[in-house]
């Protein structure tokens, strides 16, 4: 009785990340629209990082506070004579601390992405506009489904879109004993790893490449991996991650840091988009196959992944 009803946990979960995908991934919508990931996301982090940490703030204007979640009309208010301190990043938040009390929580959506001017040139879908003394950072998002949140810096770590995700993949807590700990799960490796509440910030692209990488097929149950498989999935995700964010993330449709394209990772991908092709690693003895696990695509070779 007790393994069936885990079962039957482990069949609700699936679901609802499935739901949650509207949002984390995009065949809904476009094959070719997918949402940034972690390395996208960090990518973004480091843009601003470079560029408007210290930034006195002179006004915000809300352009159009239409958003996945109204764009509240208190952040202009709030925010007003204050400096950013700091952006840092969970999953695929980004989180901008002020000087005073407050914080901004970010999510990129689909197509959500910022840019920097000396001059404001309007452009359609433009929501938000942060004024410093001689520039200006500019949010924009065409298809809406990214946000803006503020609340006390104290809490933001506790707000109700951080609190329930799971360790970064690239920090230590992301480690062999936490995994082992969820051996017992009755769903596949796939969907686990895009569990944000597992682990933050994955998405299908990266999940597809760290698969490949491990040599692990995703649609092995996560009860049947065995030790030394678990160690290379670890060691997978760091390596694959941490290559695709010196390279920039990855280019898919709507990503862009300020006015440029980047994603040079794009370039390395071994399975994603790759449905039909020969595999890179064993050639022509086998293609790349595409399979949809909780309404979402997976890329994977059957022979290097058995």
């Amino acid at each position: 009785m007790k393994s069936y009803l885990f079962d039957i946990f482990e069949k609700i979960s699936s679901t609802n990340i499935c739901l949650s995908s509207l949002f984390d991934d995009c065949d809904f919508f476009c094959n070719l629209c997918c949402m940034p990931e972690l390395p996208e996301v960090e990518t973004v982090r480091t843009f601003l990082k470079n560029n408007i940490i210290q930034e006195h703030i002179i006004s915000i204007e809300i352009k159009d506070p239409n958003l996945r979640f109204k764009i509240s009309k208190e952040i202009p208010k709030y925010l007003y004579n204050s400096i950013i301190t700091k952006i840092s990043r969970r999953g695929k938040y980004l989180i901008f601390l002020y000087s005073n009390n407050y914080a901004l929580v970010f999510h990129l959506g689909m197509t959500g992405y910022f840019r920097i001017e000396n001059l404001y040139k309007s452009r359609k879908h433009d929501h938000l506009i942060i004024n410093f003394k001689d520039r200006k950072l500019i949010f924009n998002d065409v298809r809406k489904f990214g946000f803006v949140k503020i609340y006390n810096k104290k809490k933001v770590f506790f707000s109700q879109h951080l609190k329930i995700l799971g360790p970064d993949p690239l920090c230590e807590e992301f480690s062999f004993e936490y995994f082992s700990k969820h051996l017992r799960r009755n769903t596949n490796i796939k969907n686990l790893l895009m569990n944000q509440s597992f682990v933050s910030g994955l998405g299908n692209i990266y999940c597809s490449e760290i698969l490949f990488e491990s040599r692990i097929n995703p649609t092995r149950i996560v009860q049947s991996l065995k030790n030394s498989e678990v160690r290379r999935i670890l060691k997978s995700t760091r390596k694959i991650l941490r290559h695709a964010i010196k390279l920039g993330g990855t280019t898919i449709k709507n990503f862009v840091v300020s006015d440029e394209k980047i994603g040079y990772f794009k370039n390395m991908l071994m399975v994603y988009g790759r449905e039909g092709l020969p595999c890179l690693k064993c050639k022509k003895q086998n293609i790349v196959y595409k399979i949809v696990q909780s309404g979402r695509s997976t890329f994977f070779c059957s022979n290097c992944q058995s």
